[in-house]
């Protein structure tokens, strides 16, 4: 069997909350979680559909893709979390200890995984956003006129191995 896994990816049109000047792209692992949300903005590569689809090769995948994402970002600049943090609750020594911030990964995870929780919002230095939430593991990445590195540029670096597809979808259903 062949196990499913791609890259999409959009150019947002409306930045939102980004700064002015900034584009805006929307990137995220497929195929995706039957979501209503994406259904209404017009997406149609579910798992439910796939059947090549494996759980635990997709979140392996959706991790490596996770880290590389961070790792690139970082690149351009000391990363910053503008959204309030979420502390952790477990004192199990393999987890984080109550009451401190959590990693910045697990920062960005948990938003997309609850839609309960707030948006996360990383800064890159001056020239770079990222943010997850809304209970969907879909990156919105901002990126300055100043950033040294295009969106091309972070595509071609956290989606090496991994087929890529432009798609472009209602991003205010998202």
């Amino acid at each position: 069997m062949v196990n499913s896994f791609s890259i999409n990816w959009g150019t947002v049109v409306d930045g939102g909350d980004f700064p002015a000047g900034w584009q805006v792209y929307a990137l995220w692992p497929a195929p995706v979680n039957d979501d209503v949300c994406f259904k209404d903005a017009g997406y149609n590569d579910f798992q439910s559909d796939d059947e090549n689809y494996s759980e635990a090769y997709w979140d392996a995948q959706a991790e490596i893709l996770h880290q590389r994402l961070i790792r690139t970002l970082s690149d351009l600049g000391e990363p910053a979390l503008l959204s309030k943090p979420l502390l952790g609750k477990r004192s199990l020594s393999r987890f984080w200890k109550p009451g401190e911030s959590l990693p910045l990964a697990e920062q960005l995870n948990w938003p997309a995984c609850h839609d309960s929780l707030p948006l996360a919002v990383v800064r890159f230095g001056e020239v770079a956003e990222l943010r997850m939430g809304n209970g969907h593991r879909l990156y919105w990445i901002g990126l300055s006129p100043e950033s040294p590195l295009n969106f091309t540029g972070v595509l071609l670096a956290v989606a090496k191995g991994w087929p890529r597809r432009c798609v472009q979808l209602d991003w205010n259903r998202l």
